[in-house]
């Protein structure tokens, strides 16, 4: 054993003072590190020169493998390290002492991602997606301590379980004086509690890191040892929702909306062997304008439940599309009062907020800047309200850049103070199919007792190679419209004299807004019609709109694109389906999602397929007047399930 020497530590990592401001494709700045000669990659070999030892001893006591030692003047990226899970221990070339390991950090570092409890600490993988050969092979960033950076050992508790389980002792029943005297010994020699990992991808440019991805997941079940500090899935959904309905709690009539209570003990009946007939997963779906995400959902297989929007600009549209769904015409908040006495679930929540405050192009006050700011701030009510077992966000890239920074810090503790683990990162749409290069903050949630998934691989690609498609170009977005479509009315767009420089058609088109500013028909010889604008937005042809010109033009611009919406949510079925124990089989006519019971596969006579609810039958319009364009009135009456708080 050595007595380690008092010298610094090897591998400080640093912020850069890069600012991409404007830059969609460097969202994390704050996380870019520098790697310093001591940093390391979480690697099983040596570096030349180095030898393992066992252990060390360090101001009178001994460190090994796995042990926790707190640890002085340390960072990585954004965060101070104050922790260190040691993974190896060696002697270099010059004899120096080195522990190397997991980097960890208390919670309350984080800036508002989780929770600020007294010694709940999170460990913060740098991931290199360069090393990633499977998921399940992930090289993350060691940092190297030198022992004269180590304060002492520390007790350490891994746990899946939800806080306030396993924590450090409460403090809150004594009096202040000793209320603070204790924090401050907790801090100093308490146990710490660690529950979940913080992930940050990155790909790397020379020295330095390129995050593109961020993940704040809990711990799992299977990554704790101890089975004290160990609590099943199936008890964490209980605690959380009340439990699940395997393969969707749609069962092809009604929504399942009570409790069902998971026993960690094996059931004596055996599970159905396939989804029911009609069987589908639900979606409520906030903030829904004209129905983008609903479309792309219920394209995907999914039965939209409920949805909710505060304008009324937006309502026709929606009840044209999706009469059969509740939409609740109101405010979140305005949702979460009147209905606090109705048990409501859904087992995905999809939450688009208003995003004008935070795009890039917003640089003046507005109006309504304080609305857009309260309804992303209404999200936490209505989290707990649904309770959902997965969550998405669609926002703009915006509210990554530093002004904005702490409403999505916010936004994401949201999440993760109900236990939710999640990911996001900023997806080029025209990667999932859109036609148009538009650059969303897209983000993933997973509630207790559920795995959290990845993103979906790249669907289109500009060569199109590796497996994907090329990217949908403008014509290929178009070329479909039929010419009687009411909302296609060549003659009464605007005519360009002379006309503007013609497109490729081969290509991508610029991204499509409210005002629809700056984009044109290919030919350059006149603007797009309303229609054009609904295809290149990724809506299909029979998706209907109601009201005047400029708000039909301001409820595509705001839509998330259904086409990739579509992708995303049949990325989530397959995923949600795999965690309830079915498994996908590619038959010749039809995809049949079957349970894989002790390894014997069902026969096509006995599954069920997954059935997707099909489009509406396009209706014809009606133009009143030049303005103003609606669907048949049949349609727009039936409103039975329509809450109108106005």
């Amino acid at each position: 054993m050595m007595e380690g020497s008092n010298t610094s530590a090897a591998s400080m990592c640093t912020i850069t003072g890069h600012d991409p401001q404007f830059d969609p494709d460097i969202i994390f700045d704050h996380e870019v590190i520098d790697l310093t000669e001591g940093a390391t990659f979480n690697t099983h070999s040596l570096r030349d020169g180095e030898h393992p030892l066992e252990k060390v001893r360090i101001r009178h006591q001994t460190f090994e493998r796995g042990d926790v030692a707190e640890a002085k003047q340390l960072a990585l990226g954004a965060y101070p390290i104050e922790f260190l899970q040691i993974k190896t221990i060696v002697r270099d070339y010059a004899g120096h002492v080195i522990l190397r390991g997991i980097p960890i950090t208390r919670t309350r570092n984080l800036m508002g991602k989780l929770p600020k409890k007294l010694n709940e600490v999170c460990m913060v993988l740098h991931i290199d997606r360069g090393t990633m050969g499977t998921t399940t092979n992930e090289s993350s960033i060691f940092i190297d301590v030198h022992p004269g950076s180590i304060v002492r050992k520390r007790k350490f508790t891994l746990t899946n379980s939800i806080y306030p389980d396993h924590c450090s002792c409460s403090v809150m029943a004594l009096p202040g004086f000793d209320r603070d005297r204790y924090r401050r010994s907790a801090e100093r020699t308490g146990r710490l509690v660690c529950r979940w990992v913080m992930k940050i991808y990155f790909t790397m440019q020379g020295r330095r890191t390129r995050p593109d991805e961020e993940v704040l997941e809990r711990i799992s079940a299977s990554e704790v040892s101890n089975l004290r500090f160990k609590t099943s899935d199936e008890t964490l959904r209980n605690r959380w929702r009340g439990g699940r309905v395997k393969g969707g709690s749609w069962n092809g009539n009604t929504a399942f909306h009570g409790n069902v209570v998971s026993l960690d003990v094996p059931s004596c009946h055996r599970p159905s062997r396939s989804r029911g007939f009609g069987q589908k997963y639900t979606l409520f779906d906030a903030f829904a304008g004209a129905g983008g995400a609903s479309r792309g959902a219920q394209s995907a297989g999914f039965k939209v439940l409920y949805a909710i929007d505060k304008s009324p600009d937006v309502w026709d549209t929606y009840q044209a599309n999706f009469p059969e769904t509740m939409l609740y015409g109101m405010s979140v908040d305005e949702f979460v009062q009147s209905t606090r006495r109705e048990l409501l679930r859904a087992d995905v929540l999809h939450l688009s907020p208003p995003c004008q405050y935070f795009s890039p192009a917003h640089t003046r006050q507005a109006a309504h800047d304080d609305e857009n700011i309260f309804a992303l701030f209404g999200c936490n009510e209505l989290i707990n309200r649904i309770r959902p077992r997965m969550i998405t966000v669609e926002q703009t890239f915006g509210i990554t850049h530093d002004r904005h920074q702490k409403y999505l810090k916010t936004l994401i503790g949201d999440f993760t103070q109900f236990g939710y683990s999640v990911r996001w990162k900023v997806v080029r749409l025209c990667h999932w199919g859109s036609a148009q290069d538009r650059k969303r903050l897209i983000v993933i949630a997973a509630a207790p007792g559920e795995s959290l998934p990845p993103f979906p691989l790249d669907s289109h690609s500009e060569s199109g190679r590796a497996g994907c498609k090329p990217f949908t170009t403008i014509w290929s977005a178009i070329r479909g419209i039929r010419p009687r479509d009411p909302l296609h009315s060549i003659r009464d767009v605007k005519k360009h004299h002379p006309p503007r420089p013609a497109l490729d058609t081969s290509r991508l088109v610029g991204t499509i807004t409210t005002g629809a500013g700056g984009i044109y028909h290919p030919d350059g010889t006149r603007d797009l019609t309303l229609r054009e604008y609904a295809c290149l937005q990724g809506f299909p042809p029979n998706h209907q709109f109601v009201g005047t010109k400029t708000s039909i033009r301001r409820q595509i611009g705001n839509a998330f694109p259904p086409n990739t919406v579509e992708m995303l949510y049949q990325h989530l079925q397959d995923w949600l389906l795999k965690a309830d124990g079915f498994t996908l089989c590619q038959l010749p006519e039809e995809n049949v999602y079957v349970i894989d019971d002790e390894g014997d596969f069902i026969s096509d006579s006995n599954s069920t397929p997954r059935f997707g609810t099909t489009s509406l039958p396009f209706d014809d319009f009606v133009q009143l007047d030049d303005d103003f364009m609606f669907s048949s009135r049949q349609i727009l009456e039936r409103r039975s399930d329509f809450v109108d708080l106005t």
